[in-house]
């Protein structure tokens, strides 16, 4: 569990881990159900957009400062029982669908253009360097030569 995914401080989270870690393991119990919040990330992980988390859920319930990099914007938790109601309902599932079909129509075009600029490399007729710039090339044999036979003498 990650800091940005709980409503503790930094240091209070790895002193609770520890009390998890040895309750969890004589009890078998998960971590992840003492969740509480979640943060935007945990939010992408669950199939959410951005767009989707400022529509449905607004603002935050909790800001927090980024354990990683504190010079960083606040990390913005939502409350999971907030998540899952939004979840449930039926707002969600019809944004959720419109974005998973944008989501899929930008695979489709991305896949598209690259099919095209790959096929219109191939149809590129292939350029001799010699021909096209012929001082380049004398200078690039010149090179070429120095570097197998070392610098001319002096």
């Amino acid at each position: 569990m990650t800091a940005h995914e709980t409503n503790e401080s930094p240091q209070e989270q790895s002193r609770e881990q520890r009390k998890r870690q040895g309750s969890d393991a004589e009890s078998g119990g998960d971590a992840q159900a003492t969740r509480t919040h979640l943060s935007v990330a945990g939010l992408r992980t669950r199939g959410w957009t951005a767009g989707m988390v400022r529509q449905l859920l607004g603002e935050p319930d909790l800001l927090r400062v980024n354990p990683h990099f504190q010079a960083a914007p606040r990390i913005r938790l939502y409350c999971v029982g907030r998540i899952e109601a939004a979840e449930r309902s039926e707002e969600f599932r019809a944004v959720s669908a419109a974005a998973a079909r944008r989501s899929a129509a930008a695979r489709v075009a991305a896949r598209r253009r690259r099919r095209e600029v790959l096929a219109r490399i191939a149809a590129e007729p292939a350029v001799e360097y010699t021909e096209a710039h012929p001082v380049l090339a004398q200078e690039g044999e010149r090179q070429l030569s120095e570097r197998e036979s070392g610098p001319p003498p002096e």
